[in-house]
């Protein structure tokens, strides 16, 4: 025996009303923000002076991982985060602000924050 599904529009649904909401609740709202995801990698053996460099190069709106230290090559990869900022601009910044630095793969998203208020 095999069951098939019907839907009719005989039978209908009974609908309810919404709760007006209430004003002085505020409504949470969020910002869109742009997030560029690149890869840098710079000459060295220590990850300290490539910090130094790409925050001097991209301000308080970066977060930044050591992928690799390759200390055979004398390299040390980033993966840097920054948030606010296009994709140019960041690479922009990244070719001013450092002459020897090898740039890879960029991604470019957006992340959600709450809006202040």
């Amino acid at each position: 025996m095999m069951l098939t599904s019907v839907a009719t529009s005989e039978i209908a649904a009974p609908r309810t009303q919404r709760a007006p909401r209430e004003s002085h609740i505020p409504r949470r709202t969020h910002v869109v923000v742009p997030l560029v995801i690149i890869d840098v990698t710079v000459p060295g053996t220590s990850s300290a002076n490539g910090r130094r460099a790409l925050h001097t190069a991209l301000g308080d709106d970066l977060r930044l991982y050591v992928v690799t230290v390759d200390q055979q090559h004398e390299r040390v990869t980033f993966r840097v985060e920054v948030t606010s900022r296009s994709l140019d601009d960041v690479i922009g910044l990244l070719t001013a602000t450092l002459d020897r630095a090898t740039l890879g793969r960029a991604e470019v998203t957006v992340i959600r924050r709450p809006r202040d208020y």
